[in-house]
């Protein structure tokens, strides 16, 4: 009997274990996908509906807040609360926005991390049907809300992703910055769909983000794509080439590292710059670039701006895969 009871206490011990594991993991995923704006885990961290939210999205002012709320709820905010505010409210553009942006992550997540080659007909078979559905919800988002830019962008992962053909991405694209020509989240998944990763050429994704850095005015954040798809270019060569020496004679380009401080000094190294809910994103590819090329006075004045904003799966969505810590003592070394 004594036994039993020791057995019945160890088990309950075990299981309360496991459930405070859980939360605290869960917290630290919200806490990563909020990328430290304090509303956005707050709504994530106690949803029991799908009010809250609402609430935060009432809140958007530009269409970059649009972008930064839906994309940040769209990892953790659960999947059934969304489907509860498109069904309660069909016609919603912030309901079937931030459907739409937890969609496009729950196709990746149905898919799986790894190269092609490693995915399963089954996972492929999904990944598909996910998009289809995706798609199918960011389009009905651009016709309640003809102004907004943010489905067109979405709409270009979807194209990528499916790998339509480059005029349906750029028709994706073009709607977006008709409705706004610096949309930034636009110009990073065009960036992206025109990368040799997702079957386009990495010059071509280079020349892209040269004339878009150009063309950007003066302090805002758009300027940074170019220094994006120097990252994504410096990516292919070291990942999925195997390419070493030829990504290291890259980064090491003084014609590079030039233009990639430049455009920083352009946009959010300005005085000028006009800081937006995008911001953040503009600085994580700025930071990681600096990381990359061992540039310590950038690097510390940005990791210094982003304080505890950043952490190790920030770097590795753009560019540099748990190397935060070592960028850190870099930084302070004498």
């Amino acid at each position: 009997m004594k036994f039993l009871l020791i057995a019945a206490i160890l088990a309950v011990l075990f299981f309360l274990g496991v459930r405070e594991y859980k939360l605290r993991q869960r917290k630290v995923r919200i806490r990563q996908s909020a990328y430290g704006n304090l509303e956005t885990y707050t709504v994530m961290l106690h949803a029991t509906d799908y009010l809250s939210l609402k609430q935060l999205m009432g809140k958007a002012r530009t269409f970059d807040d649009r972008y930064f709320y839906s994309v940040s709820i769209s990892r953790e905010f659960p999947l059934q609360y969304l489907e509860d505010w498109v069904k309660a409210e069909p016609e919603s553009p912030d309901a079937l926005l931030c459907y739409g942006a937890r969609l496009l992550q729950r196709s990746w997540l149905a898919r799986g991390y790894g190269r092609g080659e490693s995915i399963s007909d089954e996972k492929w078979q999904d990944f598909f049907e996910w998009l289809d559905k995706t798609s199918e919800v960011l389009i009905k988002c651009t016709e309640v809300s003809p102004e907004d830019p943010t489905p067109w962008a979405y709409l270009i992962m979807v194209a990528t992703w499916r790998s339509e053909d480059n005029d349906v991405r750029k028709n994706y694209f073009d709607e977006a910055i008709r409705r706004d020509k610096s949309n930034w989240p636009a110009h990073m998944h065009m960036t992206i769909a025109l990368s040799e990763k997702w079957g386009n050429s990495n010059e071509e994704m280079v020349q892209f983000a040269e004339r878009v850095a150009d063309d950007a005015e003066e302090g805002s954040d758009l300027a940074i794509i170019l220094i994006k798809a120097y990252i994504e270019h410096w990516k292919y060569l070291c990942f999925f080439e195997d390419k070493e020496d030829e990504a290291n004679h890259f980064i090491k380009s003084a014609i590079v590292r030039a233009r990639a401080e430049f455009v920083y000094e352009k946009s959010i190294g300005s005085p000028n710059h006009m800081t937006s809910s995008v911001t953040v994103f503009a600085r994580y590819n700025a930071s990681s670039w600096f990381w990359i090329v061992r540039n310590k006075e950038l690097l510390g004045k940005e990791l210094n701006l982003l304080g505890d904003n950043i952490e190790d799966i920030h770097w590795s969505w753009a560019g540099s895969q748990n190397e935060l810590k070592a960028a850190k003592q870099f930084v302070n070394e004498e």
